[in-house]
């Protein structure tokens, strides 16, 4: 049995997988790469350049937090198999903002980044699946990468909120800290420090968010959503 082959039998029940076109299932069976990591291994380091797509087959991770003072977990059972994550690096183009560990033994499927580019750069209407796929763990239809920026301020601002809150989905859902220093977006914003301040001033007087020094704690995640909502980020069908 080929690489291919096995990892499309274990894909086989993976609804966003088998919603993508057959060209793009293809490229990534060719592109990923398994990986088997053991307790306490790196997986992704903080603050490295983004590193591509990543599907958690088996085990499960823990996160740093923020604050570097404790650690969160995934659950050990995640609600589903395969778990996709890292794709939103493709929308704000920063660089990790967690270290990542394996907490048991842990097999991936890694998808690095440059053949995605350049799948995405050679197809641009694939874009719309990975937007999809973002869009699941955020509960709000991504816009096109050229279109964030016409959100309006607020929107913008909450939105920017809710990729760096709940951009890894269950994952790291049981704590919503954000630090003010990875906001800042050419891609996802373009706004000045201080309209992006006004706007969390805001959002701290609405009881969205609590200010922290440099970190946000997302408060209300459910009103953030809905200052988010705009018509360039209705779900998408």
């Amino acid at each position: 049995m080929t690489n291919g082959t096995q990892w499309r039998s274990w894909l086989d029940n993976d609804h966003w997988f088998n919603d993508l076109p057959a060209a793009l299932q293809d490229s990534l069976l060719t592109g990923m790469r398994q990986r088997r990591v053991t307790p306490g291994k790196l997986i992704i380091k903080r603050g490295e350049p983004a590193c591509g797509l990543y599907a958690l087959l088996a085990g499960s991770v823990r996160f740093n937090d923020v604050k570097q003072q404790r650690h969160w977990l995934s659950p050990q059972t995640a609600s589903k198999r395969p778990y996709w994550f890292g794709e939103i690096s493709l929308f704000d183009e920063r660089p990790r903002r967690h270290d990542v560990y394996a907490q048991d033994q842990v097999i991936l499927l890694h998808m690095p980044q440059a053949p995605l580019d350049h799948i995405l750069d050679h197809n641009p209407r694939y874009w719309r699946m990975f937007r999809q796929l973002l869009g699941s763990k955020l509960g709000l239809g991504v816009p096109a990468r050229d279109e964030m920026t016409l959100l309006p301020t607020a929107e913008r601002v909450a939105f920017r909120l809710l990729m760096l809150s709940e951009g890894y989905g269950e994952l790291d859902r049981s704590v919503r800290i954000v630090s003010v220093h990875d906001i800042p977006s050419s891609r996802c914003l373009g706004l000045t420090p201080d309209v992006i301040e006004r706007v969390l001033t805001d959002f701290a007087s609405r009881g969205i968010i609590r200010r922290d020094h440099d970190f946000i704690s997302v408060l209300d995640s459910e009103k953030l959503r809905r200052t988010a909502r705009h018509r360039l980020t209705q779900l998408l069908a």
